[in-house]
């Protein structure tokens, strides 16, 4: 059980990075500034569950893994490719002051997935060489 949940974990972590970056860009730049009203946040979340269904969730729903590794790789490739790097980016973007908070959070959403995309290899490396 341990195993499965490490070894869908290592698979979350490998994500569809065109996919997180262009996603995660679009929905932190709809939620990241400062007058953004409400609805703009479930525009963003909608956002995140579209580009990962089309990135992500069409290879997890196309495997043929235990459930609970199904289960783990889902909720880390959601959970880190897509939706941490929109909520850092909107995070930082309503704290800019001049009207250009959109733009801050979109950078910042897509520097993070590229940063994220470049550790993952090798800490899913890691993971499944500690779990084997």
């Amino acid at each position: 059980m341990l195993s499965d949940i490490a070894a869908g974990a290592a698979l979350g972590l490998r994500f569809a990075p065109l996919y997180a970056a262009v996603t995660a860009a679009f929905a932190a730049a709809l939620a990241g500034y400062r007058r953004a009203p409400r609805s703009r946040l479930w525009w963003a979340a909608a956002v995140v569950i579209a580009g990962w269904v089309a990135g992500d969730g069409i290879r997890i729903a196309g495997s043929s893994a235990h459930v609970s590794t199904l289960v783990a790789w889902a909720v880390a490739s959601l959970a880190l490719g897509y939706a941490l790097p929109a909520l850092a980016g909107a995070y930082v973007g309503r704290q800019v002051h001049k009207g250009t908070g959109y733009l801050s959070a979109a950078v910042v959403a897509l520097l993070f997935v590229s940063a994220l995309s470049a550790l993952a290899g090798p800490i899913a490396d890691a993971l499944m060489r500690a779990v084997s």
